[in-house]
């Protein structure tokens, strides 16, 4: 059986051969989350992606007591993504969901493929389209495909991997979301089984080894010539996102419906490991939860600095409200600049979201103009500003807190005394 030890192995070596690096969600996804962000942003910023980046991306969110936290909830669930260099940069990012369940190592081999696909431009993924989009995905699914059987160790094993794989991909196709277009790979797959069966696994395996490990970027290739032959024509494909269906995608649906209780079988075998990994993670977001009333929890209120740092830290969590609820970033900039907050279009007709978005935004400008002129409250605010230097204030509040409750325990133990 293929171990977990092989596959980072694998994926270590391919790393090496593309200038990548690669992160796990279950590895990155503690309790202490504000030390992975910074491992994360940290990972980002080698590959020139900045904080403002991350959040475009979806891959962040502003979060309630100061900073950036990572978003990963899709992941968790078996997910991952591959993140290439921004303006020249030639290095690369791997983030995974996990490295436990047969679902978890396609995932990792998938990534493996876009890794070798912008090393080498394959399918013009750099600057693709939806149509290459596609190309590249399910190119990613037919290399994952493709390693896979061939580790296989024995003809048992590769006959269970071989019907792992044929279910997942007839659950892919029979599902409707439309995004999943992108990865229905049957066709390309049933074609690489043919092969192998064709020629034998072990000749397969020997033509496309080097010094006793498999040859990754060679495999690349060859799925890469697979997808051209196989896969949906540009124009079968606008056909499919229009939702006509096309002779190929009209076969394909039969053969899934046919393999449909394979796909099933496979649901069932995945489901208590998959359960088992969504409680860990559900656990460990509860737990960071708990933690985030502690930080937005005002200073017990003192001097004039005190009330100006409590006044602060409600300006930016109103701010990562409207960001979080609304995707409204800038409404800070605006609040200080005296101008009207920009609601989305998508808001401009819900009242109740409307009057919400304009409450919270009243608020705020209700905060910053009674502090205004008092030049500490400005410099406050100014990095409130900048995702880079909100964890500054945060940390003010927090050197507050500690001073008072030192300050609290020296006069209990004079009264004491």
């Amino acid at each position: 059986m293929l171990s977990k030890k092989e596959v980072i192995s694998d994926l270590n070596s391919i790393c090496a051969q593309t200038k990548a690096r690669w992160l796990c969600y279950d590895d990155i996804h503690t309790v202490d989350w504000q030390s992975d962000t910074k491992r994360y942003l940290k990972e980002l910023n080698r590959i020139g992606y900045s904080a403002i980046d991350s959040l475009a991306m979806g891959y962040m969110d502003l979060a309630y007591g100061g900073g950036l936290e990572i978003n990963h909830q899709e992941e968790a669930r078996g997910g991952g993504y591959t993140l290439n260099g921004k303006n020249n940069n030639k290095r690369k990012l791997v983030v995974l969901s996990g490295s436990s369940r047969l679902i978890d190592y396609h995932t990792i081999y998938h990534e493996a493929g876009h890794l070798y696909q912008f090393e080498y431009n394959i399918f013009n993924v750099r600057y693709r389209d939806e149509y290459e989009t596609y190309l590249s995905e399910t190119h990613a699914n037919t290399f994952a495909a493709m390693v896979l059987l061939l580790k296989a160790q024995n003809m048992i094993e590769y006959k269970k991997k071989r019907l792992a794989l044929l279910a997942n991909s007839v659950n892919t196709v029979n599902d409707k979301r439309k995004k999943l277009l992108y990865y229905v790979s049957l066709p390309i797959e049933l074609e690489l089984m043919k092969i192998i069966k064709r020629e034998g696994r072990k000749n397969m395996r020997l033509k496309f080894s080097k010094k006793d490990n498999l040859d990754f970027k060679k495999i690349a290739f060859f799925t890469a010539d697979l997808v051209r032959k196989y896969g949906f024509t540009r124009e079968e494909f606008k056909k499919m996102q229009e939702g006509a269906f096309v002779k190929n995608y009209e076969n394909l649906k039969r053969k899934a419906k046919a393999h449909r209780i394979l796909g099933k079988a496979f649901l069932y075998q995945q489901k208590f490991l998959w359960k088992k990994q969504e409680k860990c993670h559900t656990e460990i977001e509860k737990e960071r939860i708990t933690k985030i009333p502690k930080r937005l929890n005002p200073l017990a209120e003192g001097n004039k600095e005190v009330r100006m740092i409590n006044a602060a830290c409600a300006l930016d969590n109103f701010q990562v409200r409207l960001f979080q609820e609304y995707k409204i970033f800038d409404c800070l900039s605006e609040v200080v600049e005296d101008k009207v907050c920009k609601v989305p279009e998508e808001y401009k007709k819900n009242l109740k979201a409307l009057e919400e978005i304009t409450a919270t935004f009243d608020k705020m400008k209700t905060i910053y103009q009674k502090w205004q002129d008092d030049p500490y409250f400005q410099d406050l605010t100014n990095k409130l500003l900048f995702i880079e230097t909100r964890d500054e204030v945060w940390a003010i509040k927090e050197e507050k807190r500690k001073e008072q409750q030192k300050q609290k325990f020296q006069f209990k133990i004079q009264n004491e005394r």
